[in-house]
């Protein structure tokens, strides 16, 4: 009977472990958020812009939180207390009315992903809670900080999948086109025929009145070529050969109210800049006639990225 048991305690072992590991990092990952969401409300106490904040949790029609709740959010996901628990559940119950919202607009007809990045928050959320009420072991400190580590990235390209998924289209004052390389000889490549193609798209669909197109020297008047040969007045049409990055592109734009076309993954950083250089932008990502060959560099470089942008640009 003894031996016939082995097996059975050997497989809770190995769950235990497992769960203890899971523990310790999601300790990492609470610390770190819990700690970024302190900083970032105390930073917009003097530099308002986009909160981190407000790309977790809303209050229903989108309407930001106070930058004060950050401090208190952060301070939940630090400090285990009842208080804390009270704190996050009360988050959790936004999440889940943006996650309802989120679905109702779905259904209305909102190109967007299969889920919105709400169902991360109250992922976390839900964790944090867990943490609170638990008071068991955990797994070692390498385990933590792995946590640490890998929360942040993890959580940018979540993110950068989810917004950039979604098509926040509306009327504008300008439509902006990001540049996405030409070859020598002028041939425009896959990535920019594509967003010309959604950018001229969305002109035909009356979003707005004007066309501009933004890249490195050559891009433009490339640019410029396509939207023209696919029935874009060259009255309607402002090229920036000035834009060199994303920042150059937004800093150069002399509109307040535009529509960002560009790849998915590209889409979140463009909004985080243009909210701090004060310009009203939405989003609308480009289809793809094929998967790009590099898109998993390009999505990792874009992680990286935004992550630089939010912490050095604007």
């Amino acid at each position: 009977m003894d031996y016939c048991n082995l097996p059975q305690r050997s497989i809770t072992t190995r769950w235990r472990r497992f769960g203890y590991r899971t523990v310790g990092f999601l300790d990492g990952a609470r610390w770190v958020l819990g700690t970024a969401f302190v900083v970032d409300a105390l930073r917009s106490f003097f530099t308002p812009d986009v909160s981190l904040l407000g790309l977790f949790v809303r209050w229903p029609a989108g309407r930001a939180l106070p930058a004060w709740d950050g401090v208190l959010l952060g301070a939940a996901f630090l400090v285990r207390h009842r208080a804390s628990a009270l704190i996050l559940v009360a988050h959790a119950v936004l999440a889940v009315l943006n996650v309802a919202e989120f679905h109702v607009l779905r259904a209305g007809g909102l190109r967007a992903a299969a889920l919105p990045f709400s169902v991360v928050t109250l992922g976390l959320l839900g964790a944090a809670i867990a943490r609170v009420c638990y008071d068991g072991p955990t797994g070692r400190l390498g385990w933590r900080f792995t946590g640490a580590v890998m929360s942040i990235p993890m959580l940018i390209l979540l993110h950068l999948f989810s917004f950039g998924a979604t098509d926040y289209a509306r009327p504008a004052d300008a439509i902006v086109v990001f540049g996405a390389g030409v070859t020598p000889d002028g041939t425009p490549s896959l990535a920019l025929h594509d967003r010309v193609r959604h950018g001229v798209r969305l002109y035909h669909a009356g979003a707005a009145p004007r066309l501009v197109l933004s890249g490195g020297p050559e891009e433009p008047a490339v640019m410029k070529r396509l939207a023209m040969e696919h029935g874009v007045p060259e009255s309607a049409i402002e090229t920036d050969p000035e834009g060199v990055n994303t920042f150059s592109t937004l800093k150069n734009l002399h509109h307040r109210r535009v529509v960002a076309v560009s790849h998915y993954y590209h889409l979140a950083r463009i909004k985080l800049t243009a909210g701090r250089l004060g310009i009203a932008c939405v989003t609308s990502p480009c289809a793809m006639t094929r998967r790009l060959a590099r898109e998993p560099w390009y999505v990792a470089r874009e992680v990286a990225a935004f992550a630089a942008y939010y912490l050095f640009r604007g």
